[in-house]
């Protein structure tokens, strides 16, 4: 198989996903200095591991770990609302005005970072809640992936798609990659301020991007009513939830609940792993500063990067589901480790043992849009935005309220409780394995035809395809062409299609 792609979203989901990760180091640091400069003099929070301040310390750890909890709170449960307007959207109007929203909410977030940031000890912690809620009800970082996903899964053939899906995803790795440790140095040089100012100039560069080069994916069947009347309906919120339920052939809906219910236990431990790391090497007896820190985060999401570009590519002609198993493997012993970790190379080789658990989300998104039709993949990645949302909130609020009561006790347990969760989507994709790979072989030519005909559409109507791809279909879907009609009585997509055609 030879594909050839050009590149279309990508460098939106880079830069975006670049600044939020500069930000998360950034945020967590910046709560922590300001949690302790409320309580306690600057001298004493200078020297918190001295043994005469352990209670200052206490106090600290267990502070920032709820203010954290709270910028979270405030970041996610408005961006469940606007995720599903952005996805509906996106599925009626085209794919890239709801991208323009997420990055221009995050530009005046940004802004308050700078001035509390400015005004270290006169501001309190608490406009940290303002600053996350002003992104959140833009969309935040959850719609800015939803808008994308659906980007490229209607812009990318049915054979592809894993593989495009994959290379989006990995975006967000190399992001992670390079956003900490950037973030890291340029702190140290001139600051915290210069840090988050930094971070506005990429929302404002993926704002600029967008609307210079990222071409419109105009709906196949365009609305009768303007956006203006019926833009911010409620009818969009319904159809976001029915995609979901919606009665589907062979068993269809079924499988996909299966996959969400997959899908929300990795991002319940992700979310939640993410929210206390910083606090668990912060702590007794890793100590880490907070460039260390940016070291150990930019190494994990290096190597999730390189399995993504590197790696994944080459892995077309696994199913998905086995590529989901590997990765879930992989980030249940890196999380296993995590939690024994006792000294920085511990940590560093859990972080080389999970590398391959970025095939997770990719591989199960890609499986989910196949279960769908072109026309609902905004919509159903609207309600993967709406899961990871409510994954952040539950995560937020067990991983931030288990860790500090079980901290003395002992540090690793949290690491070790969502390493036990995993066991639950292993055994769901076990099972969905044999059913989910039988739909491939029948839907891979029909789909892959369909997504050709929306490129020739485009180009027909004077806008150039944001994908050109070339493919080059395998044995087994030149077996099935050659089968010709008699796949339609076994396929209910092409009975649909077939009335379609004679309406």
């Amino acid at each position: 198989m030879a594909i050839a792609c050009k590149i279309t979203v990508e460098p939106v989901l880079l830069l975006y996903m670049l600044a939020v990760f500069m930000l998360h180091p950034a945020l967590q640091d910046l709560i922590y200095s300001k949690v302790c400069l409320e309580d306690y003099t600057e001298s004493i929070c200078d020297n918190l591991y001295a043994p005469e301040n352990h209670l200052a310390l206490d106090t600290v750890q267990t502070g920032s770990s709820h203010w954290v909890q709270g910028s979270t709170f405030m970041l996610a449960v408005p961006s469940i609302v606007t995720a599903q307007f952005l996805g509906s959207w996106s599925d009626t109007y085209g794919r890239k005005i709801p991208m323009l929203l997420p990055p221009v909410g995050a530009m005046f977030a940004s802004l308050l970072y700078i001035v509390m940031s400015v005004q270290l000890s006169q501001i309190p912690v608490s406009l940290i809640l303002l600053a996350s809620f002003i992104s959140g009800i833009c969309g935040g970082f959850t719609s800015c992936i939803m808008t994308c996903m659906s980007y490229v899964a209607q812009a990318s053939s049915f054979h592809a798609r894993t593989m495009r899906v994959g290379i989006l995803e990995s975006m967000i790795f190399v992001g992670g990659t390079i956003g900490p440790v950037l973030a890291g140095w340029v702190q140290k040089i001139g600051g915290r301020s210069s840090t988050f100012t930094l971070i506005m100039t990429c929302h404002a560069a993926v704002v600029i991007y967008i609307i210079a080069f990222v071409r419109n994916i105009p709906p196949r069947h365009p609305p009768q009513t303007s956006w203006i009347r019926s833009g911010c309906s409620f009818q969009h919120l319904r159809e976001c939830a029915g995609t979901v339920v919606k009665e589907r052939q062979e068993k269809r809906r079924t499988y996909l609940l299966w996959l969400l219910a997959a899908a929300t236990v990795v991002m319940i431990c992700t979310s939640g792993e993410m929210d206390i790391s910083y606090l668990y090497v912060k702590d007794k007896p890793i100590e880490w500063s907070f460039e260390k820190y940016t070291w150990y985060f930019s190494l994990k999401y290096g190597l999730g990067a390189l399995t993504l570009l590197g790696i994944l590519p080459f892995c077309s002609k696994i199913p998905d589901m086995i590529l989901a198993l590997i990765g879930l493997t992989s980030k249940l012993g890196g999380l296993a480790l995590l939690g024994i970790a006792w000294e920085d190379t511990s940590v560093f080789l859990s972080a080389a043992l999970s590398m391959l658990s970025t095939w997770i989300l990719p591989t199960l998104r890609s499986a989910m849009s196949k279960l769908v039709e072109p026309n609902e993949h905004g919509k159903l990645f609207a309600c993967v935005a709406l899961l990871e949302n409510v994954c952040t909130l539950i995560a937020s609020g067990v991983f931030n309220s288990v860790y500090p009561a079980t901290r003395l006790i002992f540090r690793g347990f949290t690491f070790m409780m969502a390493a036990g969760f995993l066991i639950l989507p292993v055994i769901i994709i076990s099972v969905l394995h044999k059913a989910l790979h039988q739909f491939s072989k029948y839907d891979s030519v029909e789909l892959a035809e369909e997504a050709q005909e929306v490129s020739e559409e485009m180009e027909h109507e004077g806008e150039p395809s944001p994908v050109v791809q070339v493919v080059s279909p395998s044995q087994e879907e030149s077996d099935l062409m050659s089968e010709g009609l008699s796949i339609v009585g076994h396929h209910p997509l092409n009975l649909t299609q077939i009335q379609k055609k004679e309406e």
